[in-house]
């Protein structure tokens, strides 16, 4: 009896048992591999697709030159202000510069100024008639006296005494005392004085009243330096007492036939008479011989003003006013201011309290 071989029996399952394994194996390998995926075409691109991608990217790129062009020229401009504001600027610094040297300039001529002025007022004379000083600034500004021979008129008549119609009434009523005591009267007499303290001191001063008729207090022609005769005239004048009409024509022909080349005329109005009592018959607003008038009218005064211009018209004199205040007599300063500038001279209304 044959012997069977335990080792060989052992191999062969060995073998089956590995072959088996590895169709397994094959099995399950063929199950996940992925589905065969068959290759996709190239899309095909038309040749009109191509030419009009071409035009956009060129119309792109244009835009893109185009977008630098301006950003180039926006560049340029602002490199332009730029420079322009760097030359406004040294411009302005050599302006300011040329200010501080003018500055200099005038701060050295304002101190040559007071230095001089203060000289000057240390080498002042006094003034020939004393005047009160003040420095308000509604007092008198721009008047100055000037002329080889100076008459100065003063107006005393009634309505000198005040301001108001009602008061001058009752300064008329009342009594001279009362009159030449008046506010407005007695600011009318310093004026006066005022004027002969700021006379050139060469000048020559003739000084007069007026009212219905003109009346010198100088005898002669008085220096400006004079005085002993200038307090003398003032001491007359302290007497008078401001009464009558305005008789402006007579006052002005006196004082035009002294040879004066410079009037100052102080009155508070236009003029309400004639000279030497001559009737007004013919003349706008004063009435007639057959009617008389008891009072002025304001169309009298304009009238009778016209007729004080027409005596100085082509005279080689120079003629200032000084108004004082007066209500009532709206017309005054119009006509005194033509008036003083058509002879070269000034209108200047006073304060009321002045000087």
């Amino acid at each position: 009896m044959r012997r069977t071989e335990p080792s060989t029996l052992a191999f062969l399952d060995v073998m089956a048992c590995g072959l088996g394994a590895v169709i397994l194996i094959l099995v399950v390998l063929k199950q996940q591999a992925p589905p065969d995926v068959p290759p996709q075409p190239e899309p095909i691109v038309s040749s009109e697709q191509a030419e009009a991608d071409l035009n956009n990217l060129q119309n792109a790129l244009a835009a893109l030159r185009a977008a630098e062009n301006n950003a180039k020229a926006d560049l340029t401009k602002q490199k332009q202000i730029v420079a322009e504001i760097n030359a406004a600027l040294a411009k302005t610094r050599d302006d300011l510069a040329s200010a501080a040297k003018q500055e200099a300039t005038l701060d050295q001529a304002i101190t040559n100024a007071t230095s001089r002025l203060v000289q000057q007022q240390a080498q002042t004379p006094p003034d020939a008639i004393d005047t009160v000083r003040t420095t308000q600034p509604q007092y008198l500004v721009g008047l100055k006296v000037t002329g080889a021979k100076i008459v100065i008129l003063l107006d005393r008549s009634a309505s000198m005494t005040a301001r108001d119609l009602v008061k001058i009434v009752q300064y008329k009523a009342g009594p001279a005392a009362a009159r030449q005591g008046a506010e407005k009267w007695v600011n009318a007499l310093n004026t006066v004085w005022w004027m002969t303290a700021r006379a050139p001191t060469q000048s020559q001063i003739h000084i007069a009243s007026f009212s219905t008729s003109p009346k010198f207090h100088t005898a002669n022609w008085v220096r400006a330096t004079d005085s002993v005769a200038l307090s003398a005239v003032k001491t007359e004048m302290a007497t008078l007492v401001p009464e009558g009409s305005t008789n402006l024509e007579a006052a002005v022909d006196a004082a035009i036939k002294t040879g004066a080349d410079s009037i100052y005329i102080i009155t508070d109005g236009l003029p309400t008479a004639a000279p030497g009592g001559q009737t007004l018959f013919g003349l706008d607003g004063c009435g007639s011989k057959w009617f008389k008038r008891k009072q002025v009218t304001g169309e009298c005064r304009v009238s009778l003003f016209q007729r004080t211009v027409a005596a100085a018209a082509g005279k080689p004199v120079r003629i200032s006013v000084v108004l004082m205040p007066l209500e009532g007599d709206p017309d005054a300063a119009p006509l005194f201011s033509k008036w003083a500038l058509s002879k070269g001279g000034v209108l200047l209304s006073a304060a009321r309290n002045w000087p």
